[in-house]
C-alpha cells in the first residue's frame, strides 16, 4: 500500500522534479520582487514562505501564497547596546507576564539611543512606565491606507491580503537571535536531521516579529510575535521525496478528515511540526518507499502524545505550546479520538480521501489506468505556476511606466538609469537567482529606455543614434516579439516603413501554435491554455529560455513613448473619461493609464498601416484579413479585445467604411462599457 501511495503521491504532483521547480520559481519570484522595491526606493525584502516555496501542495490542495514583506527601515533590538542610528529603532520589553514568542514593542529615537517620549501614531499607547508602545493594529491601518483602493481587507492571523490566495505579512527584522530561539541549537539530538550545514545556515539567517498577539490576552493589540519562518523554510528543503510525501499526505488527512470538524484550530503548522519532530527523533532508514504509511502513523503518535499532554512544542522556539489558544481540553480530547479513528485499520481512510482523487489512484484498476497519467499532471502544475515569473516582470514594468507619468521625461529617464545600474551591478556580483531575476528584467528596462530616447528624437526631429538603436536590439532578449514590435512601431511613425515592413515580416514568422501570450492585465485575461510541447519545453528545459524563446507578453507604452506609437492608439491612455470610470479604477489597473495591446493584433496593425503607406495594396489587404481573423475567431478574441477592436475599427475607418468601424467600436463598449475610449470614438464617428 504504501509503494501505491507513494506512486499516487508522484502521479498528482508530488515528485522532486516538480518540488525543485516549485521552490525554483518561488525563490526566482521573491528576488524579482526585492530588486524592483530596492530599485524604486523601498528598503524591504520580500519572501514566499509556506507551501507554495516549499513544493508541498498539490492541485486540488488550493494553498495560499503567502508573502512575507520585511521593512528594513526598522529594527528591533533585544539590548540597548544594539540601537542603530538611522533606523527606527523599537526595543523588544518582555517580563514574566509576556506569554512565550511575544514581546512588546517601545518606539526609540533614530538620532540618539533615547526612548520616543510621546507617540508617533494614532494607535500608538503610552504606558505607566512612560514608554510608548506600538500597537501591531498601526502595521494593518498603514497597509490599509496603502491598498484601500484595491477593495476589502481580509485578516488571517499575522496576514492580511486584498486578493484570493494571497496573503501578505509586513514584519520588522530582529538584531539578533532571540534567547529562546537559540533552543533550536542547544537541544541534543541525533545529528541526521536538521544537517549540520542546516543548522549553520539557519543561524545566521534573520528572525523577524509579526504583528500578532495572543488571541486570549487583554493587550493582545500590542503585542508581537517572533517568527522563524526562514528556519522553517531551510528545514524544509532539508526534507527527502518520502518524508515530503508523509508531509504531504498528512496534510491532506488533515483537510479531508480534521478540518471538517475544527477547522483550522489544528493547522498544516502543527503537522507540519509533528513532522519535523519525528524525522529528528526515528532513524534515517525507516523513511522509505514501501514505508510511507507506517512513517505517517509514527507522525500522528507524536501528535496523539502531544494531545494526552495538551502541549505541542514550537521545532525552533523554546516554552511555546501551539495547542494555546487553538484548542482546549474538551477539543483535544475530541481530536484525539478522530486521529485514533483515523489511524484505526491500517490507515484504511486513505481510501476515501477525495483531494486530487488519491483513494481512487489506489484502486488497482484506477492505478493501471493511471499509470502513465503522472506526467500529464505535472504539466497541469506547471500550467499553474509558470506564469508566475513573467506576469510578475509584466506587472513591475508596469508599476515603472506608471509612477514615470507623474515625471517629466529627463526624470523618467534618470529613473530607468537607475535601475539599469542596479540591475547590471546585481548581473555582475550578485547570487545566481539574482543574476537570472537581473536577466529577465534588464531586457524589458532596455526597451522601455530606447523608447523614450527615440520619442524624443522623433519630436525633435533628430535622427536615431547607435546609442538608441543598439538599446533597442539588447531589448530583443526580452521574449519573443513585444520588444520587436516596438522597435517596429517606432520605425513607422519615424517614417522607416521599408525597415519597418522587414522587422514585421520576420516577427510573424515567429509565431507558431507552440508560441503562449501572456497577459497580466486585470480585467483583460488572456486565459488560453498552454500548449502541450510549450508546457513540455518548459518541464524538460529552461524555464528562462522558454519565457524569452516561445512566449510573448503584452506590449505596453508610456506617456513618454507616446511618438512611438501610432496616433490612433495613443488615445489608449486616456479611457478613463468620466468620474464613473475613475471610480471603477484599483490598483490592479495601473495599466488603464498606458497604451497597451496583444502582440498578434498589433503585429498586423502595423503590417496594415505600414503596407498602406508603401502602397502595397495586397499586403494591406492581406494583413487586415489577418487582424479580422484574429478578432473574430471562433470563441472570440482574449486579452485586450478592446484595444484590437479599435485599431481593426481604425483600418475600416481608413478604408473609407465608417459604418463598419461604428459597428467595432460598439462592441468593443458592450464588452467594457467603463474605461473603454470606444465611448470617445464613438462621440466622434456621430459628429
Amino acid at each position: 500500500m504504501s509503494r501505491y501511495l507513494s506512486q499516487a503521491l508522484d502521479d498528482i504532483g508530488v515528485v522532486q522534479d516538480m518540488t525543485d521547480l516549485r521552490r525554483h520559481l518561488s525563490l526566482l519570484d521573491e528576488t524579482l520582487e526585492t530588486m524592483m522595491c530596492i530599485s524604486q526606493g523601498f528598503n524591504s525584502t520580500f519572501y514566499i514562505v509556506g507551501s507554495q516555496s516549499e513544493g508541498t501542495t498539490t492541485l486540488d490542495m488550493d494553498s495560499d501564497k503567502d508573502c512575507l514583506y520585511i521593512l528594513n527601515d526598522y529594527l528591533v533590538v533585544f539590548d540597548w547596546a544594539e540601537w542603530v542610528q538611522g533606523k527606527y529603532n523599537l526595543l523588544a520589553i518582555r517580563d514574566n507576564t509576556t506569554p512565550p514568542q511575544l514581546c512588546y514593542l517601545q518606539r526609540l529615537r533614530h538620532d540618539l539611543p533615547l526612548k520616543m517620549d510621546h507617540p508617533v501614531h494614532p494607535t500608538d499607547e503610552v504606558d505607566e512606565e512612560g514608554r510608548v508602545l506600538v500597537s501591531n493594529k498601526w502595521m494593518e491601518d498603514g497597509l490599509w491606507e496603502v491598498f484601500n483602493h484595491l477593495g476589502p481587507m481580509k485578516t488571517h492571523g499575522p496576514s492580511r491580503g486584498f486578493e484570493n490566495n494571497v496573503d501578505l505579512v509586513f514584519a520588522f527584522p530582529c538584531a539578533s537571535m532571540p534567547e529562546e530561539c537559540e533552543f533550536l541549537f542547544r537541544r541534543p539530538r541525533a545529528g541526521h536531521f536538521p544537517k549540520p550545514e542546516t543548522l549553520e545556515r539557519a543561524r545566521h539567517c534573520p528572525t523577524f516579529l509579526m504583528p500578532q498577539g495572543h488571541p486570549f490576552s487583554e493587550d493582545k493589540h500590542y503585542q508581537w510575535r517572533i517568527s522563524t519562518s526562514l528556519w522553517e523554510r531551510f528545514l524544509m528543503f532539508d526534507f527527502t521525496a518520502e518524508q515530503q510525501h508523509v508531509y504531504v499526505l498528512l496534510k491532506m488527512i488533515r483537510k479531508s478528515f480534521i478540518k471538517p470538524v475544527f477547522g483550522d484550530k489544528l493547522s498544516t503548522f502543527h503537522m507540519k511540526t509533528a513532522v519535523m519532530f519525528t524525522i529528528e527523533i526515528c532513524q534515517p532508514d525507516i523513511w522509505r518507499t514501501d514505508n510511507i504509511i507506517a512513517c505517517a502513523v509514527n507522525c500522528l503518535n507524536t501528535l496523539l502524545r502531544w494531545i494526552r499532554m495538551g502541549v505541542c512544542p514550537h521545532f525552533t522556539t523554546s516554552g511555546v505550546n501551539l495547542f494555546d489558544g487553538k484548542l482546549d481540553r474538551r477539543e483535544l480530547h475530541q481530536l484525539r479520538d478522530v486521529i485514533m479513528q483515523i489511524k484505526s485499520h491500517n490507515m484504511w481512510c486513505i481510501y476515501q480521501i477525495k483531494m486530487d482523487m488519491l483513494g481512487l489512484r489506489l484502486l488497482p484498476t484506477i492505478r493501471i489506468m493511471e499509470d502513465s497519467r503522472g506526467h500529464n499532471n505535472q504539466l497541469k502544475i506547471l500550467r499553474i505556476i509558470l506564469p508566475e515569473i513573467p506576469n510578475k516582470v509584466s506587472f513591475k514594468m508596469t508599476e515603472l511606466m506608471y509612477d514615470s507619468r507623474r515625471q517629466n521625461v529627463y526624470e523618467a529617464v534618470e529613473g530607468i538609469m537607475d535601475h539599469l545600474r542596479l540591475l547590471h551591478s546585481t548581473l555582475y556580483s550578485g547570487s545566481s537567482l539574482e543574476r537570472e531575476a537581473a536577466s529577465q528584467l534588464l531586457p524589458h528596462m532596455y526597451g522601455t529606455l530606447a523608447s523614450i530616447l527615440a520619442s524624443c528624437c522623433i519630436t525633435l526631429q533628430l535622427p536615431l543614434t547607435q546609442f538608441v538603436i543598439n538599446l533597442y536590439k539588447l531589448s530583443f532578449q526580452s521574449d519573443l516579439m513585444s520588444t520587436k514590435l516596438k522597435y517596429a512601431s517606432m520605425l513607422y511613425c519615424s517614417g522607416q516603413c521599408a525597415a519597418a515592413a522587414q522587422l514585421l515580416t520576420h516577427c510573424e514568422g515567429l509565431l507558431g501554435p507552440d508560441v503562449h501570450h501572456y497577459c497580466t492585465c486585470h480585467g483583460r485575461p488572456f486565459s488560453v491554455d498552454q500548449s502541450y510541447a510549450y508546457l513540455e519545453n518548459g518541464l524538460g528545459g529552461n524555464i528562462v529560455d522558454l519565457l524569452k524563446s516561445q512566449s510573448t507578453l503584452c506590449v505596453k507604452f508610456s506617456i513618454h513613448e507616446v511618438c512611438c506609437v501610432p496616433v490612433h492608439l495613443q488615445c489608449e491612455m486616456f479611457r478613463t473619461l468620466t468620474h464613473e470610470d475613475q471610480q471603477l479604477r484599483h490598483g490592479h489597473t495601473l495599466w488603464m493609464d498606458l497604451v497597451v495591446i496583444d502582440c498578434v493584433s498589433f503585429l498586423h496593425y502595423l503590417q496594415y498601416l505600414v503596407y498602406r503607406q508603401l502602397g502595397q495594396s495586397a499586403r494591406k489587404m492581406a494583413a487586415l484579413q489577418k487582424l479580422k481573423d484574429y478578432v473574430c475567431q471562433p470563441g472570440g478574441i482574449r486579452g485586450h479585445v478592446d484595444t484590437a477592436l479599435h485599431v481593426l475599427a481604425h483600418c475600416m475607418e481608413l478604408e473609407n467604411q465608417p459604418d463598419v468601424a461604428f459597428i467595432y467600436y460598439e462592441h468593443s463598449v458592450q464588452a467594457y462599457p467603463r474605461n473603454n475610449i470606444a465611448n470617445w470614438h464613438l462621440a466622434r464617428l456621430l459628429q
